[in-house]
């Protein structure tokens, strides 16, 4: 069995909880929010099951990242490069970031709809004023350092899960059907499998082990004796957290949207939910949502620099200078959005996560051969237990990924 080298007692131990909070802010943002909202609306509670079973195979497919870096010290451009072209796993990588720096820009948009809800006297100078500088303050506070940045999303993701958990005490929720979605079953319509992809794409996703394997570079845990510290913080952020985060979300929308109102984004849902819950529980809603904004364009810009960091040959670190620079940069994008009409379109960034949940799966895929190789990994081969966890969500990813192109592609037709 692999042991610790973080020794000590239980506050010791928890200190070493914190990296995955970044991953997990990525994670934890408002088209998370509108894919819960949306099977709950669309589906009432029979998707519950996969909301519950989200974190962990999260926090499984992270810990396949973590695992491979901190046994070879290999990136993800240098695990792709021994193991397929790079003709095959570059493309990837620039079609991801696109993707990625499409939502960021749609972020950026939404935030100024979600400041606009919480502060309506700003009126018009709301898109062209408030939006920018909050945009500006994100960009400021990402470039503090690695271990600032770690602390400051460690403390939104623990409010974002209080705010969504909270505000379940303002709905009234049938405990029989809630019982109930913890039965697997599949979606019944169009927005089901939307919801349930971008569920998936945002937790499981094969592009989140690419991520992890930077954040564990970052921190230094380069030996295969820091796993169970990777574990540690897997299960606090994605599983408990993220699971909290999710199942609010998810909830609210099934006890109270479900056959009056299907929900197709954030601030729609916020709109949709005062009438039938009341303004504290809109404030709730609105404070999380505010603050899940604010984490995943820092995040999400922060998971591409590490990309193309690597690709260009720099070094994807978040206390190095020049990734400073292009982590700025890539933050500041999102003041685009309150200036561009129309955004975020629903069908497009839905197609953006689809597209990262697929090309998620080639990534998983090459990283569960890489696992498995003992030309690679030597004597640390993946367990079959872990091998298992990991193909049934292999598996689940390539089913629903595919579903969800074909419904997808259905809301452009």
């Amino acid at each position: 069995m692999i042991m610790s080298e973080q020794r000590g007692g239980f506050w010791k131990k928890l200190a070493v909880v914190g990296p995955a909070a970044i991953m997990v802010s990525s994670s934890m943002g408002p088209g998370t929010i509108a894919s819960c909202m949306l099977g709950g609306s669309s589906e009432g509670y029979r998707l519950l099951w996969i909301v519950a079973a989200s974190g962990f195979m999260g926090a499984a497919v992270c810990l396949l990242g973590g695992w491979v870096y901190a046994v070879t010290n290999k990136t993800p451009v240098e695990i792709i490069e021994e193991t397929v072209s790079n003709w095959v796993g570059y493309p990837l990588f620039v079609i991801c970031g696109l993707a990625v720096y499409y939502v960021i820009i749609a972020e950026g948009n939404l935030l100024a709809h979600v400041t606009l809800l919480m502060i309506p006297a700003a009126g018009s100078i709301n898109d062209t004023v408030i939006a920018p500088l909050v945009i500006l303050g994100i960009a400021i506070i990402f470039i503090f350092g690695f271990k600032r940045v770690v602390m400051l999303c460690s403390m939104f993701t623990g409010l974002m899960a209080v705010m969504f958990l909270v505000n379940l005490f303002f709905v009234d929720i049938s405990w029989g059907d809630l019982l109930n979605g913890f039965i697997p079953s599949a979606p019944t319509s169009k927005y089901g499998f939307l919801a349930l992809a971008g569920i998936l794409g945002g937790a499981a996703a094969g592009t989140n082990l690419v991520g992890y394997s930077y954040i564990v570079k970052n921190r230094g845990w380069d030996r295969p004796g820091f796993f169970p510290d990777m574990k540690r913080d897997q299960i606090f952020f994605y599983g408990i957290l993220f699971g909290l985060f999710s199942a609010g979300a998810f909830i609210s929308g099934a006890a109270v949207l479900y056959g009056r109102y299907i929900v197709r984004g954030a601030t729609e849902a916020a709109i949709a939910l005062e009438p039938m819950v009341g303004t504290a529980s809109l404030w709730f809603f609105l404070i999380g949502l505010f603050t899940a904004v604010f984490t995943t364009i820092g995040a999400f810009a922060t998971m591409v620099c590490y990309f193309f960091a690597d690709l260009f040959g720099l070094p994807p670190d978040l206390n190095d200078s020049r990734f400073k620079i292009m982590l700025f940069i890539s933050i500041m994008l999102a003041v685009i959005g309150p200036f561009v009409g129309g955004l975020p379109a629903m069908q497009f960034v839905s197609l953006a996560m689809v597209g990262l949940l697929l090309a998620g799966i080639f990534f998983m895929g090459i990283y569960l051969y890489a696992a498995n190789s003992r030309k690679i990994m030597g004597e640390h081969t993946n367990g079959w237990i872990f091998n298992v966890i990991l193909g049934i969500i292999y598996l689940i990813n390539l089913v629903f990924g595919l579903m969800a192109v074909v419904k997808v592609v259905s809301l452009f037709v």
